[in-house]
């Protein structure tokens, strides 16, 4: 055993390198079959790379390897990804090497944690993916309360292990039921997730999607067909020896297993893709009856996994327990490893994600080093318990020499004993005849003479056996001498090997050390390089924060500028960007904890900040706008909430960017929630809530644009009577302009005056198809917003026609001014659009009314346009008339003129930003003036 331990460390030696470079071209093996299988097309997993990743588990014989790849997939960013993980590693469970259970079930908390994430995703694959993760879950903790169980759950012997296994303790056949049951349940309830998410009656098991769904569903039958047969066993031994009513409840489970596995099978066994792969069984029609005694083995048929691709086969057919002696069902390793697809999608890169670049693999001679601790470890073993074998084996032959010896001392005394007696038998016998021959005529001596002599042959009879006896005490006495001593050559060897096993471990302890010195040695310069990328990242990291923040600080900076007040938005459209901000803050929240377990992903965590400090910066900026046509009570709580929600962010940013306040971001991102609720809930107040519906709405809708009419009118009789007057008192430019204005408002009188027809026409043509046989005030009642908004663009167009009327009037007498008229225009042409907007909101596209009303509109604005045209044109001219004649002044008058012109611009500017913010307030005013008299606030009270 030495020189065979030093045979290897010599080539292990010579061929450091060689092992080296095979090592590394196995890992890249191994991780070119990984991702080919595991990659994001939507296909099934081609079987010869899974195939490859279980042949290098045994290889390997564990399942490291394959875990320092895996961990490294996209499985939380790619659902098809996750997915396919999941279906590679169910696979390699049950067909790699024995340790690889072991290996797995260290990564039993990744796994669930995959699971959990995934379930609060909304992808087509999410709650798959959640469903498959806890199977696996359950299956590594199965293998982990019954080891002796393989992966592909498969026992030669079923019923005599299940006995071994539960050492024939019936709490222990009750406990392994449960067990049982509940991988069952996680196994139904994966299969049932899958069928599920497709439509059956559509043959989708054909296409690769289908496909990529239903390819995990054949080792799901075949743990499935295993687990049964498993719990029949065991309720068949737990009925004979507990009462019906205690396993009520294992009845009771077992009975709603049946009934869902068995559709199952039905299902399974009916998809085109499975019926050239596996033999999916049937189970019976009834299910077993266990309150009959089971006297014999129990039989069942295997789920066979087809050699060839032919469509055709027979399903067996599971039935009740029978008589018969067991038999072992044939199985292979090459039955697991067939090729369970022909998709020709291969491709096994990742184009979706790009990770950043990893430190280097860690050298091949760790294994060495642990295979070499391994020998030495079961070299240890083997001498401690030849110790122990050899030390026992002398103690009993000592033991068993102690007591011959002992035997051999009483034989020994029992023999000088007779041996005494037959000496004084033989004087008293030489006695006895001397006497007898002295005196021979006595006939009572005789009697004594033959008394004696049967004494003396019966002493010399046990003489005798006892001779016989202590020779073969001798002989044994002599055969422990002899074993006695080959025992002592034997520990002689024994201790020479034992000095040559620890040799050969002092030169193995040797270059282990060395080989540690140098894997010591790597490791260093790996956490450097890994030290390295970590700072840069982080650097990254912070400057993407700090432009983040920055990029808030100048939208808090531009919320506080005056110019900003003449912003305006609606409380409406600010509640659709609520949902949009709350989610991309979840989203964040989300991506920190995913980069605080996994810094490798650092890409989605940069992305979620640079989302959320964008989407927020909008929405402030939004809500400010809206605030600034909020009634006062409400403006200032929201524009303080839009101020607060952006602060806190700040300092949400801070503790995302300074590690040593990373444990207070979960309290500052509920923070920034709880202002986003502010805004939003104020943003709800804000909104026009539904009043009392009167029931003549429709009368005060003809009045109102009856009222509106004879406003027009009533406008066009006065500028017809300005026009006269200025024709009597004015004349030459002044009259001239004066006409033009005058005409020009007229010709808008007019078109307003046919809009408004146009209108009521299109609005009586939508009521009457609206209203349908209910009267008119049923639709009125219904559309009641609608109706209200009429309302308000007719009474607008006769406030401004009037006003339109008054600033023409001042031009004519020479109290206004010709902006005053402009201004005036444009509101009124704002508020007939505004009418033809409410108007034609419910129109039909082809109504005739609806195109009449659209000529009228577009009146409108030419006669508009006329009148603004007009205004300007007249300011001209008289600004010509009144031009300055600036030849005769002076160096001191123009100088003094200058200033004079200089301080009245300053003045100017200074009075238009006032106006500018009394404009504003004038505009939230209006806003809930506006709101009041359409029954706003009185929604709010109710």
């Amino acid at each position: 055993m030495s020189s065979g331990i030093t045979s290897k460390l010599s080539s292990v030696r010579r061929g450091g390198d060689g092992l080296e470079a095979e090592r590394q071209n196995f890992i890249k093996h191994q991780s070119t079959s990984i991702n080919k299988a595991i990659n994001t097309v939507e296909s099934p997993v081609k079987e010869k790379h899974v195939r490859n990743i279980i042949i290098g588990t045994f290889q390997e014989k564990g399942a490291s390897t394959f875990w320092n790849l895996a961990t490294r997939l996209p499985v939380q960013g790619s659902p098809i990804v996750a997915w396919k993980f999941c279906h590679t590693l169910h696979k390699v469970l049950r067909e790699g090497h024995e340790r690889v259970l072991t290996d797995s079930q260290k990564h039993t908390a990744h796994i669930s944690d995959l699971g959990n994430m995934w379930n609060h995703m909304q992808e087509a694959y999410s709650k798959l993916i959640a469903s498959y993760c806890q199977l696996l879950v359950t299956k590594l903790e199965f293998h982990k309360k019954n080891p002796q169980i393989p992966g592909n759950m498969v026992l030669a012997d079923p019923e005599n292990a299940l006995e071994k296994m539960c050492e024939n303790d019936i709490n222990n056949f009750f406990q392994m039921t449960v067990e049982i049951f509940d991988y069952l349940d996680a196994l139904i309830h994966l299969e049932e997730s899958i069928f599920r998410s497709f439509d059956l009656s559509k043959n989708i098991s054909m296409t690769n999607s289908g496909q990529c769904r239903v390819a995990p569903l054949m080792p799901v039958i075949l743990d499935s067909g295993q687990l049964y047969d498993f719990s029949v066993r065991l309720m068949y031994k737990l009925h004979a020896c507990l009462p019906a009513d205690t396993l009520e409840g294992h009845r009771d489970r077992f009975m709603k297993q049946f009934k869902t596995l068995k559709e199952f099978f039905h299902r399974s066994g009916n998809l085109m893709y499975f019926r050239r792969l596996i033999q999916v069984p049937n189970l019976p029609q009834e299910p077993p009856n266990f309150f009959i005694a089971q006297s014999g083995s129990y039989i069942s048929h295997a789920v066979v996994l087809n050699s060839d691709t032919d469509g055709g086969r027979e399903s067996p057919t599971w039935s009740e327990p029978i008589m018969d002696e067991p038999r072992e069902e044939p199985f292979s390793n090459s039955s697991l490893l067939v090729d369970l697809t022909s998709s020709p999608h291969t491709n096994g890169a990742f184009s979706a994600f790009t990770p950043p670049p990893q430190p280097p693999q860690p050298d091949d001679r760790d294994q060495l080093i642990d295979q070499l601790r391994l020998d030495v470890e079961q070299l240890k073993f083997e001498l401690e318990r030849t110790k122990k074998e050899d030390q026992r084996i002398i103690n009993d032959l000592k033991k068993r020499l102690i007591e011959m010896e002992t035997e051999l001392n009483e034989q020994r005394q029992l023999i000088e004993t007779t041996y005494q007696e037959n000496e004084d038998l033989k004087v008293q016998l030489d006695e006895v005849m001397r006497v007898s021959a002295a005196t021979a005529a006595m006939t009572a001596s005789s009697e004594q003479v033959d008394e004696a002599e049967k004494k003396a042959r019966v002493n010399e009879e046990k003489f005798k056996k006892m001779k016989e006896v202590y020779a073969k005490l001798r002989e044994e006495h002599v055969a422990l001498i002899r074993t006695n001593a080959d025992v002592s050559k034997q520990l002689s060897t024994v201790s020479k090997v034992t000095e040559e096993q620890q040799k050969a471990r002092h030169d193995a302890e040797k270059f282990v050390q060395e080989l540690q010195r140098s894997v010591d040695e790597k490791k260093s310069a790996e956490e450097q390089m890994k030290k390295k990328l970590e700072e840069e990242q982080r650097k990254l990291l912070v400057s993407a924060i700090e432009e983040a923040e920055e990029s808030l600080k100048q939208i808090i900076q531009q919320m506080e500028d005056p110019q900003f007040a003449t912003s305006t938005c609606t409380a409406e459209y600010l509640l659709t960007r609520s949902d949009g901000i709350n989610n991309s803050l979840q989203k964040l929240s989300q991506c920190f904890n995913g980069y605080k377990q996994n810094p490798a992903d650092l890409s989605n965590y940069m992305k979620s900040i640079c989302s959320f400090s964008h989407q927020l910066g909008d929405y402030i900026l939004q809500g400010k706008a809206t605030s600034n046509m909020a009634p006062i009570h409400l403006s200032d709580g929201l524009s303080s909430a839009c101020k607060s929600s952006g602060e806190k962010t700040l300092a949400l940013l801070g503790s995302l960017k300074n590690k040593s306040q990373t444990a207070s971001v979960p309290g500052n991102v509920q923070v920034v929630e709880s202002t986003l609720k502010d805004i939003e809930k104020i943003a709800k107040e804000l909104l026009p809530q539904q009043a009392d519906i009167k029931e003549d709405l429709g009368d005060m809708v003809e009045q109102e644009m009856q009222s509106t009419v004879e406003t027009i009118d009533k406008a066009a009789i006065r500028i017809q009577e300005m026009l006269k007057q200025s024709r009597e008192a004015d004349s030459g430019v002044k009259l001239e302009v004066n006409e033009k204005i005058l005409d020009s408002c007229t010709d808008l009188m007019k078109n307003i005056r046919v809009l408004i027809e146009k209108s009521k026409s299109l609005q009586r043509e939508i009521v009457a198809e609206g209203s349908g046989t209910a009267p008119p005030t049923e639709f009125y009642k219904r559309n009641h917003r609608w109706t209200e908004g009429l309302i308000s663009a007719a009474k607008l167009v006769g406030v401004g026609a009037n006003h339109l009327v008054d600033g023409a009037d001042k031009l004519i007498r020479g109290e206004g001014k010709f902006e005053e008229l402009v201004v005036c225009s444009h509101e009124i042409a704002a508020c007939t659009a505004q009418l033809t907007v409410a108007s034609k909101v419910k129109a039909s596209k082809d109504s005739t009314n609806l195109k009449g009303l659209k000529d009228a509109s577009r009146g409108v604005s030419t006669a508009t346009a006329g009148v603004v045209a007009s205004a300007k044109a007249g300011a001209e001219m008289i600004d010509e008339g009144e031009a300055m004649d600036f030849t005769n002044l002076s160096l001191t008058q123009t100088k003094r003129l200058e200033m004079d012109s200089q301080v009245l611009v300053l003045e100017l500017e200074s009075k238009l930003e006032k106006e500018r913010v009394k404009l504003a307030e004038l505009r939230k005013k209006h806003y809930s003036l506006a709101g009041a008299s359409e029954g706003w606030e009185d929604e709010q009270t109710v």
